[in-house]
């Protein structure tokens, strides 16, 4: 791809305030495994909060709404799955159907009013974690690296964002 092709490309991705997500709260306690989105937060496209264990982000939920809550499955104190259950009645999930617009999980009404929109992180795929992610009810289960156009690729059509998919 040429950079006019490139820049094109990029110039057509909208932007996470442009879809509604405006504060993104990671729980996990590596904060490294997410430049990107420390970037976007420097740059001022998105509120970043990061919470190191699950109790802090219970105090979090209690008191601050975001967006989008990206739960890592290994926290020091708790495990993610546990996390879930202590999160369900401070955050209000939004609707998710699997299949709208194309897209593989699209999170309609994410960022309207209170509705927030809960990812389940894991370092590796392990399909039970996926199906037992899915069947709680959140938006989705996400295996690393996470970027932000699979945050976009959440809330835009399909053919919107330009992000490819790498198998092992």
């Amino acid at each position: 791809m040429t950079n006019l092709e490139n820049n094109d490309v990029l110039a057509s991705i909208p932007s996470l305030k442009m879809l509604g997500i405006n504060e993104i709260v990671i729980v996990d306690p590596t904060y490294d495994r997410y430049g990107d989105f420390v970037q976007a937060a420097r740059a001022g496209d998105v509120g970043l909060h990061f919470c190191c264990d699950g109790r802090s982000a219970v105090r979090m939920a209690r008191r601050f709404r975001a967006d989008v809550w990206l739960v890592s499955t290994e926290l020091p104190d708790m495990s993610g799955f546990d996390l879930l259950d202590m999160l369900s009645p401070h955050v209000v999930q939004g609707d998710v159907d699997p299949m709208l617009s194309g897209a593989r999980i699209s999170l309609g009404r994410i960022g309207e009013a209170t509705r927030s929109g809960i990812f389940l992180v894991a370092s590796e795929y392990r399909l039970e974690e996926e199906q037992r992610s899915l069947a709680s009810g959140i938006a989705g289960y996400l295996v690393r690296p996470i970027t932000l156009d699979v945050i976009r690729a959440t809330r835009a059509p399909a053919e919107a964002v330009p992000f490819s998919v790498q198998h092992q």
